[in-house]
């Protein structure tokens, strides 16, 4: 039913997705012996060419031996173990950068470790589905489960589950649903991560009359009537987050209301025997999320009263998604009603809900003034940390930096890297920020994990701070702004001895303070210095980019730029191809940005 031609490298399937019983006339074609007993090789092992191992298998037991040993026993050795986080880590690049894995190259690493004698366990057929649906290749991930059974593995609702969310993640939820059908008729029972993904692509498909008929038979899916609260909620959930990833918010808040309505109807109380889901914080927070993420804050706002009415307890996070978007959109006003409301100014009763403001509280608003090149409202906002006992993290000292760096004081914001690494954090049984929130169901909050968890957090409170790459660039940044070239030379220089390596964007600032010079010779070393440390020069990339721009504030065209890396490039250190860019380089990794 599938071929797959190893040299080209390209998929010769047939049929992307082959049925039991086309696996059983193939297998009657290559075999034409009637016996249900007799061994028959795997159609993928046929149609790949020879694979190093001896591989037989029984359609009546699926038995099948290999040339590893430990496989051969029924044990997972170590390769397998590898292929299997490998595939585990094949996932699309959704920051841009690198190139992301096709379908060819998952296969890939999978026929490798069957061509080198091994066994495959449960574990690496489910980490083979989640990367073929990552990659776009549902169909070939439902393929998987075919391949599972015809080696004697049984497909579990994880791998199921795999599948679905591969359909699902491809906006197709109809073929998702026929193969929970499939699911069920093979004898596996969902469990609660089936329905969620579907229910989501539904809802954002606006096919929300399907939505439904997944909830309301949820009752009968599920046996068990404490599981089928956890059920509600992650269903519910998923159709929230549908409905506004729809852009549809409107339709999120009446399913909120049509959930809160189920607590009311008091015949379906007494037949859960008083057990019934609602909804809870999160529940809430992301459809504040997604009003603040369109700059809707009345309705953010309104939506946070409504939690009142319905007595679902807030949480830190909600709070500090209104104050970041009113201090985004400018309503800076009230941004400091949100937090004096944190502060126990407000309707709500802080002390008893535990909520104070937080480090993310109060770097939101350091930020804030940090981008006006405030340094003296930053200052006091670090000071009032400290007295309220909030240990400030890197973020904290990030904003700080920029303040000095905005407001063209350069030597001040160098200081704050000596400041952030003496810095000794209050002690955090001090600390008195609370994330609230509804305290039901209270299982995740109490007993060893949440006392282990605790200590922890104040350990790495308490640890001591050191500046990563990121507030070196800024650092740089702010002597490049006033012209500074010889202190922003000297801030890269000692990066190096502090064991952080520069990046990109570190050279870009100080190929741009140069180029506002108009100084060619400092553009030149400092190309030099970006070829010397493996920074990437392929065309279009941003160390190009950043020269390009030195070079034409200098007067000159950006032909200049490779002319100049033409002439620097015998000068690289260390080997591979040109535009790669070496690792290692004289600046020692090691640095956090």
């Amino acid at each position: 039913a599938m071929g797959r031609d190893a040299r080209a490298g390209a998929s010769t399937r047939v049929d992307s997705v082959t049925s039991e019983a086309e696996m059983g006339t193939l297998a009657a074609s290559a075999n034409p012996s009637d016996d249900p007993a007799t061994p028959r090789e795997s159609p993928r092992a046929t149609s790949s060419g020879p694979i190093a191992m001896d591989a037989t298998m029984s359609r009546a037991g699926g038995s099948q031996t290999y040339s590893c040993k430990k496989c051969a026993r029924g044990s997972s050795c170590f390769p397998v173990h590898v292929a299997t986080q490998k595939l585990a880590t094949m996932r699309r690049k959704r920051s841009g950068r690198g190139e992301s894995p096709d379908p060819e190259d998952v296969w890939r690493q999978f026929e490798n470790l069957l061509a080198d004698g091994h066994r495959p366990t449960v574990k690496t057929y489910t980490s083979l589905l989640s990367a073929l649906g990552d990659v776009g290749a549902p169909e070939d991930a439902e393929e998987v489960l075919v391949r599972m059974r015809g080696a004697g593995e049984a497909p579990d609702a994880r791998a199921y589950n795999a599948a679905v969310h591969a359909w699902c993640a491809n906006g197709k939820p109809a073929n998702a649903e026929r193969l929970v059908e499939k699911m069920l008729g093979d004898g596996v029972a969902p469990d609660e991560s089936t329905y969620p993904d579907i229910v989501a692509a539904y809802a954002e498909l606006g096919e929300l009359r399907r939505c439904e008929s997944i909830v309301s038979r949820i009752e009968s899916v599920c046996g068990d009537e404490r599981a089928a609260l956890r059920w509600y909620e992650k269903v519910y959930h998923a159709l929230i987050r549908g409905c506004c990833a729809a852009g549809v918010p409107d339709e999120a808040e009446k399913v909120l209301q049509r959930w809160n309505y189920e607590q009311l109807d008091m015949e379906r109380v007494a037949e859960r025997k008083g057990r019934v889901s609602r909804p809870v914080t999160a529940s809430y927070g992301m459809i504040i999320d997604h009003y603040v993420s369109v700059g809707a804050m009345g309705d953010a706002r309104r939506l946070l009263g409504q939690m009142q009415w319905d007595k679902v307890a807030p949480s830190i996070e909600i709070f500090n998604m209104l104050l970041k978007g009113y201090l985004k959109f400018g309503n800076v006003g009230a941004a400091q009603d949100v937090f004096r409301e944190l502060e126990g100014s407000g309707t709500w009763d802080m002390d008893s809900l535990g909520i104070k403001p937080d480090v993310t509280s109060y770097t939101s608003l350091m930020d804030h003034w940090a981008n006006q090149g405030d340094v003296d409202l930053a200052e006091k906002i670090l000071a009032k940390m400290e007295l309220k006992g909030v240990a400030p993290d890197e973020r904290t000292f990030g904003s700080l930096v920029k303040a000095y760096a905005r407001g063209r004081n350069p030597e001040g914001a160098e200081k704050v890297l000596e400041r952030m690494r003496r810095y000794d954090a209050p002690d955090p049984a001090r600390a008195g920020a609370g994330r609230g929130g509804r305290k039901e169901p209270d299982w995740r909050r109490k007993g060893k994990k949440k006392a282990e968890a605790d200590a922890k957090d104040g350990e790495l409170r308490r640890r001591k701070l050191s500046p990563g790459v990121i507030l070196y660039s800024t650092v740089v940044s702010a002597y490049a702004a006033v012209g500074d070239m010889a202190n922003a030379r000297r801030v890269v220089a000692e990066m190096s001895n502090r064991r952080v390596r520069p990046n990109d964007r570190t050279f870009a600032h100080l190929a741009w303070g140069y180029g506002q010079l108009g100084d060619v010779a400092g553009v030149t070393q400092t190309a030099q210095l970006m070829v010397d440390e493996g920074v990437s020069m392929r065309p279009g990339g941003s160390g190009r980019q950043a020269l390009v721009r030195a070079v034409r504030e200098c007067g000159l065209p950006a032909s200049h730029v490779d002319r100049l890396l033409e002439s620097l490039a015998p000068n690289r250190k260390g080997g591979g191809p040109r535009g790669v860019g070496r690792r290692g380089g004289g600046f020692k990794p090691g640095g956090v940005g």
